[in-house]
């Protein structure tokens, strides 16, 4: 497997984010918290605020959580709960940033992620963001508009500073700049055979919403660079696109198993992965307006109708000439599990092999993953 120097710079990149967050807390700025792809990162940096997702995707966490919440909800929602919640009695160390954050901005998508928040507010300053479940209206865009103002508000308030037109014009532009640099790492992705591994992408994907914007932007540049100028190895691997639900920091085990099995990973459909760039902002339009539109369009699960996200897969599977699609889900992540059936029918009618996966962030499983995922990719090579 090929090596990058960027990849291996940051791994020492937590540290120093660590660093940076206190200096500026210090100083008096404010850090908010965030889940989901809903939220638009340009009202909190146009806020004068500094931002960290807190998605969790440690299994040590699990456990703290499991003594508020049910078993039979989905790893990620527990592990998130559980990292914040963490006063270190158990043993387990959870990562410094959970234990940071001024306000968390959250969302209504899953119903567990919605009660999880209810709860969560009595830890931190929690404030959730209302989506329209049904994205394809008028009504909805109008909805989803006014939710962005009130939240516009509560970031005034909560920084003491005003959002103005430039600076989310500003924002706007930047976050462009980001997306468009993952655009052009995924064109990479699209040579046969591919030069970078998924196991290598997935590692900058999971530090996106983890580190500075500026910090972000000039880890995609070097990486970009080093991928352009290798060669490389010459041999044919199937190509994989792995579609389904985010794969958080600490949760890597899926992609792991598919490339130790032969095959190499080209696209994400997910949260940590196209679902967090494909789209542009419009920078021409006023830009509320325009970061209502771009974020209402995200195909999460929890939207209905969500057409989009099966038409979005096709276009990807056709885009990087994938030769399967492995359909990866958390357990009582209904969601995406009952939306399964949908993409599974997509796929077969375009001739695109499909293997599921639904798991956790246990290590009880890998065995029984590895053994059907050699299956698949003898099935497919």
């Amino acid at each position: 497997m090929q090596r990058f120097k960027t990849l291996e710079d940051l791994k020492n990149s937590y540290s120093e984010r660590i660093r940076q967050i206190a200096d500026e807390r210090k100083s008096g700025k404010k850090l908010v918290g965030t889940f989901c792809l809903f939220v638009p990162d340009e009202i909190i940096f146009a806020a004068g605020a500094d931002r960290v997702i807190l998605c969790g995707g440690k299994n040590d966490t699990v456990s703290i959580a499991e003594q508020y919440l049910p078993r039979n909800i989905c790893p990620l929602v527990k592990s998130s709960f559980g990292s914040i919640i963490n006063d270190g009695c158990s043993g387990v160390k959870s990562c410094s940033h959970f234990s940071m954050v001024d306000m968390i901005v959250a969302e209504n998508t899953c119903d567990s992620k919605k009660k999880m928040y209810e709860l969560l507010g009595d830890y931190v300053p929690t404030y959730v963001i209302d989506l329209p479940q049904r994205p394809d209206t008028p009504e909805a865009l109008k909805y989803f508009l006014s939710e962005l103002e009130k939240f516009r508000d509560a970031m005034e308030q909560l920084t003491g500073n005003k959002v103005t037109t430039e600076g989310l014009r500003q924002e706007i532009k930047s976050s462009n700049e980001t997306r468009e640099l993952l655009h052009r790492l995924y064109e990479l992705r699209k040579r046969d055979p591919s030069p970078i591994s998924g196991s290598h992408v997935l590692k900058i994907l999971q530090k996106q919403y983890f580190l500075s914007p500026d910090k972000l932007k000039e880890y995609l540049r070097m990486l970009i660079t080093e991928v352009e100028n290798i060669e490389p190895e010459q041999v044919h691997k199937p190509r994989i696109m792995i579609s389904g639900c985010p794969m958080p920091g600490g949760n890597t085990k899926v992609t792991e198993i598919i490339e130790s099995k032969g095959g190499v990973i080209v696209a994400e459909e997910s949260c940590t992965g196209t679902r967090s760039f494909w789209d542009l902002i419009d920078e021409n339009k006023e830009p509320m307006t325009a970061l209502a539109e771009r974020y209402i369009k995200i195909p999460c699960s929890c939207m209905s109708p969500n057409d989009r996200r099966i038409d979005n897969i096709l276009e990807l599977a056709r885009e990087f000439r994938v030769n399967g699609v492995i359909y990866y889900t958390l357990q009582f992540c209904h969601g995406y599990n009952i939306e399964k059936q949908k993409i599974q029918k997509a796929l077969k009618e375009a001739g695109i092999p499909m293997l599921s996966i639904e798991t956790d962030y246990s290590d009880s499983d890998v065995e029984q993953i590895g053994l059907r995922v050699d299956a698949f990719m003898e099935m497919i090579s």
